[in-house]
């Protein structure tokens, strides 16, 4: 089957409007400026696009569900992708990455947010916004998201709040008449904590070829699947579904998602991998994988160009060691996916920690996940 959704265009006053001839005319800002001061809705900033709370919905004690009415530069997203949030809070602006958690059909898109113990911007998305704030935030973004053509079997595998790109998949599907087998395998601590949990069981009730596995780390005894992931689970999410069995022989497994944490994602790999079946699987995580930063040869300074200041190389992420330093660049998912906090390095040689690679000279680098080498000189 093939996957299709609703796309929209700009409005017909808004292309209009943001011409080069009339752009000229409102010189030097340009027009857009001078309607961002009469309505900030009004804006023509297609990176930052303005949108209000519409609606918020409590989905467990420490997650909630974000339901935005963007204005006319948002256009479109696919089902798995994400989107920048900026927000503003005490003064300053603060950005994340957060997936889009609804179907792509709608209009209005939506994000659910978990509190995190050390989250300060997810703190304050739970507790303290409110129906009618304004935030902004930019194009839909990711490559994890759904082929063109759904093969005739699907597995989803996600962890806390992992559910939420493949919440966006699974509605998406049922919209839009998807018949294949479908498994979600969840893990949550509890019921309480399973976010979705209610939505999950309806739509599981409503359609035959949906099967869906919650998985309770603090479950009781008697729940057929508890802990946490291992090869029985993933056997036993293959045989739920009869549709999906038909799909998978002892050497082939149906197309695969996993999101949430790395803990999860690494132990999912290593089973496909065992199986030869690595190109099956498509994962996404929340958080950056736990690597220790290689402090062998930390040395050199930090300089800042147009900050006209250096400091000593104390060997942790040039994002970390700028924002120490009382600087605030752009960043936004701090884990290599986003590339909001991508800057140009003048001279000096990093390390990606994700990958380990070495690259010197001029060049545009990740912020987040880039570590200096001896001297570095950053542009900010």
């Amino acid at each position: 089957m093939s996957l299709a959704t609703n796309t929209t265009s700009r409005s017909a006053w808004r292309r209009i409007i943001d011409t080069p001839l009339i752009n000229a005319l409102a010189a030097p800002h340009g027009i857009g400026r001078y309607l961002e001061v009469i309505n900030p809705m009004w804006s023509l900033d297609k990176t930052r696009i303005p949108a209000r709370v519409s609606a918020i919905r409590a989905e467990t004690d420490d997650t909630v569900s974000i339901e935005l009415s963007p204005n006319g530069e948002w256009t479109h997203f696919l089902p798995g992708q994400f989107v920048q949030v900026y927000i503003e809070i005490d003064g300053r602006l603060h950005s994340r990455s957060y997936s889009l958690s609804n179907s792509a059909y709608h209009q209005k898109p939506r994000i659910t947010v978990k509190a995190h113990e050390d989250g300060f911007v997810s703190k304050y998305i739970n507790s303290e916004l409110r129906v009618g704030d304004r935030i902004s935030i930019s194009p839909a973004a990711g490559d994890f998201v759904l082929p063109a053509d759904i093969p005739a079997a699907l597995l989803f595998i996600a962890a806390g709040s992992g559910i939420t790109p493949m919440m966006a998949m699974l509605e998406t599907l049922f919209e839009h008449g998807h018949s294949g087998a479908i498994t979600l395998l969840y893990y949550s601590r509890n019921s309480a904590d399973c976010i979705f949990r209610k939505r999950l069981e309806e739509l599981a009730q409503r359609h035959e070829n949906f099967s869906l596995l919650l998985v309770y780390s603090s479950a009781p005894s008697q729940q057929a699947l508890h802990g946490h992931f291992n090869q029985h689970h993933l056997l036993n999410a293959l045989s739920t579904n009869n549709g999906l069995a038909d799909h998978t022989g002892s050497i082939s497994l149906p197309l695969t998602y996993v999101c949430g944490p790395a803990a999860l994602i690494d132990q999912v790999s290593v089973e496909f991998e065992l199986l030869s079946q690595g190109d099956k699987l498509h994962s996404e995580r929340f958080k950056p994988a736990n690597r220790a930063l290689n402090t062998d040869d930390i040395s050199g300074s930090i300089a800042f160009r147009q900050s006209q200041f250096a400091i000593e190389n104390d060997g942790s992420t040039l994002l970390e060691q700028a924002e120490s330093a009382g600087l605030s660049p752009q960043s936004g998912c701090r884990m290599g996916i986003c590339h909001t906090c991508t800057c140009l390095k003048t001279s000096g040689t990093v390390r990606n920690i994700n990958s380990g690679e070495i690259s010197r000279g001029e060049e545009h680098i990740r912020l987040c996940i880039s570590q200096a080498v001896g001297d570095v000189t950053l542009s900010l």
